[in-house]
């Protein structure tokens, strides 16, 4: 089949990773896939396309990035991505992140226009959850879409058991499918630590909590304020923050020599950053976004073989209980302070839930295997 994916993301960052991980995997079993998401230039006025495979086409879209939430998304992408979905040749959309205009309304004009097929992804709550960032009008515009463009929906997939139930209250649950995200088994791989850490020019002698994500809500707060106790019982430890999320000077100005702040790194040099530390870090906050969502990071930790602390809620709490791969502390700063404590100092059940960690991609969070299941399903639309 030929398939057309819609992303609002720039290349590299959020949700992109999950529709390029399904593109990929799908062109991998002999399906036709153009991939369409923004530059990831700050400034880019061309239409660019990049051969991923013989199978596999990414188009990437104008940007110009004068404001951290407007990057020419209306006035550039909704357009030409409309034009895009009325000309190109696919047997179906698969649109993920609809409760951004600029995907809903070309998602749309394919369905009415077209008579296209459309499968919708649901992977982050906006309406009521990132959408009350931008103010009440930009929540409820976001949330219509969210919502009322899953009623034209042929199949819907789904990454979480809270998006799973407002799904099923809008009655539309019997044509939807949860497809988890996964892990990079193939470019993500244990790698010594010392070796790493030589790499990348740090002490060998110092012990490292890496920390990497470009998303944070409050959870960058809880994560700092439990750095803070733990340097009160534990002195030789640093903490490593990969990634694009803007860090506030104020946080870590007090901290100065102990949190190293790397900004955005290309992903070949992810697994060093992994690699490097005696403990991975995942910051999570008690709130809905966080319940709904499955952050991407989590895969790239399990291949390290590294322990995992997090005050997990949602989808990553079920996966690090169930299978024991990580240590689960309460949503406070106090109580993810403790953990990693208990951790550090315990190697014996760090080292055991590492192992377990590293065992769940290959048995069930590759992409490979996610990808078999979801080919199944959507060669039922």
């Amino acid at each position: 089949m030929k398939i057309l994916i819609l992303n609002h993301n720039q290349e590299n960052l959020g949700t992109y990773f999950r529709c390029f991980n399904f593109g990929k995997e799908l062109s991998h079993l002999k399906h036709q896939i153009i991939m369409i998401c923004a530059s990831g230039k700050k400034f880019d006025l061309s239409i660019r396309k990049k051969k991923i495979n013989d199978n596999f086409f990414l188009l990437t879209l104008p940007r110009i990035c004068w404001h951290r939430y407007f990057t020419g998304q209306g006035l550039l992408r909704l357009p030409l991505t409309s034009f895009l979905v009325l000309i190109l040749k696919y047997d179906f959309i698969y649109a993920f992140t609809v409760a951004q205009p600029q995907i809903a309304i070309p998602a749309i004009l394919s369905k009415i226009i077209r008579n296209k097929k459309l499968v919708i992804d649901w992977d982050d709550l906006w309406g009521g959850g990132f959408g009350l960032v931008h103010g009440k009008l930009i929540n409820s515009i976001l949330g219509f879409f969210e919502e009322k463009t899953l009623l034209l929906a042929d199949k819907i997939t789904y990454v979480s058991k809270l998006i799973g139930k407002r799904i099923e209250k809008l009655g539309l649950i019997e044509k939807s499918q949860l497809v988890p995200n996964g892990a990079n088994v193939k470019k993500i791989k244990p790698i010594n630590k010392q070796r790493a850490k030589k790499v990348l020019k740090l002490n060998k002698k110092e012990r490292y909590l890496v920390s990497i994500g470009n998303t944070y809500t409050t959870s960058l707060k809880i994560l700092i304020n439990a750095f803070k106790k733990i340097l009160l019982k534990e002195s030789n430890l640093s903490l490593i923050l990969v990634g694009s999320a803007k860090i506030p000077n104020k946080l870590v100005s007090p901290l100065v020599g102990k949190v190293i702040v790397t900004g955005v790194k290309p992903y070949q040099k992810i697994p060093l950053y992994l690699g490097a530390a005696d403990i991975l870090v995942l910051p999570m906050e008690n709130n809905l976004i966080e319940k709904a969502r499955f952050p991407i990071r989590f895969g790239d930790y399990l291949c390290s073989k590294r322990p995992i602390v997090s005050n997990a809620i949602g989808e990553i709490k079920y996966y690090l209980e169930k299978y024991q791969a990580g240590y689960i502390t309460k949503s406070t700063e106090k109580s993810l302070a403790s953990g990693i404590i208990k951790i550090l100092n315990n190697p014996r059940l760090g080292n055991k839930l590492a192992d377990n960690a590293w065992k769940l991609p290959k048995s069930k969070l590759s992409w490979g295997k996610i990808g078999k299941n979801l080919n199944q399903w959507l060669l039922k639309v």
